[in-house]
């Protein structure tokens, strides 16, 4: 895993947190891990295909992840958030890990994502993380923490 491959996570978490949701993003932390295990309550799980492989989690908790869908949804009641707590989570990873995708690709790649899986508490071990080299990016905002796990390679 090289450290080149996580910029455009990082360029475009700050700029989704920003457009969707009005929050500052702040990269506060980069450490090296042995797989895409998740450390918070609530993960999306998005897989990577085509000229690079490999897995991205997005982590947040519990009070991190509502609040940040408050924000999206400003306008919504309270009951209407938490309903729609995984969907705006899901559409904010798929956001994040698009736009990164299209910038590793250049014009002779192709780089294809799954549809994120959202994972609740311990549901966790129903679902595979990647084992191989994860760059675990930790952010700060005004709501918390968001931790994002990039464990992706070339096809070669």
């Amino acid at each position: 895993m090289q450290v080149e491959y996580v910029n455009p996570f990082i360029t475009s978490a700050i700029e989704i947190f920003e457009k969707v949701a009005n929050i500052e993003l702040k990269k506060s932390n980069l450490t090296l891990k042995k797989n895409t295990t998740p450390s918070n309550e609530i993960s999306i799980v998005i897989g990577v295909t085509g000229a690079f492989e490999g897995q991205v989690v997005y982590s947040f908790k519990m009070h991190t992840a509502e609040r940040v869908v408050s924000c999206m949804m400003p306008n919504a009641s309270a009951e209407k958030q938490k309903l729609y707590l995984e969907s705006a989570l899901s559409s904010m990873a798929n956001m994040i890990t698009g736009r990164a995708t299209i910038l590793l690709s250049g014009k002779e790649k192709r780089i294809y994502i799954t549809p994120p899986y959202v994972v609740l508490g311990t549901d966790s071990k129903d679902v595979k993380f990647i084992e191989f080299p994860t760059i675990c990016i930790e952010f700060t905002s005004r709501f918390g923490t968001l931790e994002i796990n990039v464990a992706i390679k070339p096809v070669e």
